[in-house]
């Protein structure tokens, strides 16, 4: 008898452990705001999460490598959230990409709520959100369009969005029409995709859009939800030709993937001929079918300008639509 009472007091004992070491409720969302050197605005992001009218989140703020007082800034504001809803951790300091998977590799929640550390929230925002990815369960993320302010928070404009799913989902294939910063995520489907990927620093919002419409739609609110800061500091403004050829890098693979499930794959240090030469690769193979005359232009003169001799891409486009007969797409062509 004494082996089996010692068996029940042992099972006891790992029962009631279970039973008091469990976890809190996990809220439903988690806003992640990678910052770094954002001390001159961060509090503002932070005070705009604290006006909420949606209740059931946390936050998850990654100083990314930051030398100026964010962390101090953040983890000021750790008390003036519920207790377990506020983190500040270390990001590896390798990027935008790397410091967005940090923060979702801390996330178990739902929705993951992206938000710039420059950027406010509009009090609905995490409510008017939730509730349209609850509505629409083919969703696998839902953004809109955006108010525009200045360094000082004063509004200067705004940027619109695609009004629906569908129209999100053909102007993607040919540009990026979203605002990172006003994006609510399926937290599965993000992951299901693979997270932001490292080889596209810059565009790894965008490459991520692509690869989550091979997932579901991504939806629209057509209202902003979100007040989006334009000053000399951010990332965005220092965006030179090549950064804004990974976008295209992105889009070519997605194409690629589309197509025939295969991923392109483009070396560093030769990003000019790499992305010519996939163009050149789609159009050879598949002619227009999947790759637009539209699209290919806007590709190949933002290669040209890295790369000046185009004569046998140019050559292609001509040769493609002349036999189409496609008498004004040819003569676009001679403008590549």
């Amino acid at each position: 008898m004494l082996p089996l009472l010692s068996f029940f007091l042992k099972y006891l004992k790992i029962y009631r452990g279970g039973m008091t070491k469990r976890s809190p409720h996990q809220p439903a969302v988690t806003v992640l705001i990678p910052a770094r050197n954002a001390a001159n605005t961060l509090a503002e992001t932070l005070e705009s999460l604290l006006g909420q009218s949606y209740k059931d989140f946390s936050v998850v703020v990654v100083d990314d490598d930051s030398t100026d007082k964010t962390r101090e800034i953040a983890s000021a504001f750790a008390t003036r959230f519920p207790e377990g809803r506020f983190q500040v951790v270390d990001g590896p300091g390798q990027g935008i990409p790397a410091a967005r998977n940090t923060g979702f590799d801390q996330t178990l929640s739902e929705f993951v709520a992206n938000l710039d550390a420059d950027d406010i929230c509009e009090p609905d925002r995490l409510l008017r959100q939730v509730t349209a990815l609850q509505e629409n369960p083919d969703w696998v993320a839902v953004g809109g369009p955006v108010s525009v302010i200045d360094g000082a928070g004063q509004k200067i404009g705004a940027l619109a969005s695609p009004a629906t799913a569908s129209a999100v989902r053909r102007q993607l294939y040919e540009k990026c029409c979203l605002y990172h910063s006003a994006m609510l995520f399926r937290r599965e489907a993000v992951m299901r995709a693979g997270q932001y990927r490292q080889a596209f620093p810059v565009a790894e919002d965008y490459d991520l859009y692509l690869r989550l419409l091979e997932q579901g739609d991504i939806g629209v609110l057509n209202e902003p939800l979100v007040r989006y800061r334009r000053h000399d500091h951010q990332t965005t403004a220092k965006l030179s030709l090549e950064h804004r050829m990974f976008a295209d890098m992105a889009l070519l693979s997605a194409i690629s993937r589309k197509h025939n499930g295969q991923e392109l794959q483009f070396h560093e240090g030769r990003l000019a001929s790499d992305v010519g030469a996939a163009l050149q690769a789609e159009l050879q193979e598949r002619g227009f079918s999947v790759l637009s005359p539209k699209i290919a232009r806007h590709i190949a003169r933002r290669v040209r300008q890295v790369e000046p001799s185009f004569t046998q891409l140019r050559s292609l486009l001509l040769a493609k639509n002349a036999k189409a007969r496609n008498l004004k797409e040819t003569a676009k062509a001679l403008l590549v």
